[in-house]
């Protein structure tokens, strides 16, 4: 196992394991109390959470990042001229694709020999149920992503819009709903063949991407059916992102080449909604911008 030692100017290579690796720094009561804990949670977030007030308690460390998939999770206080140790974590299924993630360890000062052992030992005990979470979470995001485009399905969706209008309807936020669908995109399918098709798609949905706030969200219901939900939006501002999107569309060449736009329906949240409502007058509007004749945003 190999680590990365860092401050703010220089980078050298390191051994997590000293030369006094018959040493073991952890009673068994103190193996077991971690290990216990290690194990209440499936959740990465919770788990790391709990992994770094264990090390804080027994090491000089001030902050954890944990880097996977497209995912960083980080707890602590990260201090500019920190030590930092990194650490590659292999995961999934034995005959797939091994899956890596990273933990960086920032420490106030240089490890002392014993220490680095401690370290080895704890982490030793995290990194499995690390890599039960981390495997839990890629099977987690298999069931919830559309594989054609990364974006998230429809049963992403019904989880997210139900959560977000809990928040809403308790913090008395809103936020703005966008239905789309492809005009002429079956046309694409029927003249040039489903590749070409899918690849229409793959480029939507990265304008979708492109075009959206980092705390938006983008899914794909599958066809050429896609939805963002706009976190705290107003109407004003649905209709501004639509636009960027629309003319995104409009200005890219693989759309212009199979004359293919996109037709958008918009709303907002209101207290009163549910999923099904909000999404039944967004999914109007967008009826209203196909029969305009395609190319066209709707407000509801």
């Amino acid at each position: 196992m190999e680590i990365g030692l860092m401050s703010q100017e220089t980078t050298q290579n390191a051994s997590l394991f000293t030369d006094e690796s018959d040493l073991t720094v952890l009673t068994m009561a103190e193996s077991a109390n971690i290990m216990r804990a290690m194990l209440s949670s499936i959740d990465l977030e919770e788990l790391t959470n709990d992994y770094f007030l264990i090390l804080a308690e027994k090491l000089p460390c001030t902050s954890l990042k944990l880097t996977f998939a497209d995912q960083v999770l980080r707890t602590g206080n990260a201090k500019v001229r920190a030590r930092i140790m990194k650490i590659s974590i292999y995961y999934g299924q034995p005959f797939g694709t091994p899956q890596h993630a990273q933990l960086a360890y920032s420490f106030s000062k240089v490890l002392t020999p014993v220490q680095r052992k401690l370290l080895s030992e704890i982490h030793s005990i995290f990194a499995m149920s690390l890599k039960h979470a981390l495997e839990y979470y890629r099977i987690s995001q298999l069931a919830t992503k559309d594989v054609l485009t990364g974006l998230g399905n429809r049963t992403n969706y019904i989880e997210s819009v139900n959560k977000l209008i809990s928040i809403c309807k308790r913090n008395n936020d809103t936020f703005g709903l966008l239905v789309f669908d492809l005009d002429n995109f079956k046309s694409v399918n029927d003249r040039f063949g489903h590749q070409e098709g899918d690849q229409v798609l793959i480029v939507f949905a990265q304008i979708l991407k492109n075009c959206m706030r980092d705390s938006d969200y983008a899914f794909r219901f599958g066809g050429d059916e896609f939805c963002c939900l706009m976190i705290d939006s107003t109407p004003k501002t649905n209709a501004m992102i639509a636009q960027r999107i629309t003319n995104a569309v409009n200005k890219h060449p693989l759309f212009s080449q199979y004359g293919v736009s996109s037709s958008v329906g918009t709303t907002a949240f209101i207290p009163t909604d549910t999923a099904v409502t909000i999404f039944e007058r967004a999914d109007n509007a967008l009826y209203k911008a196909k029969q305009a004749g395609k190319n066209h945003i709707i407000a509801a």
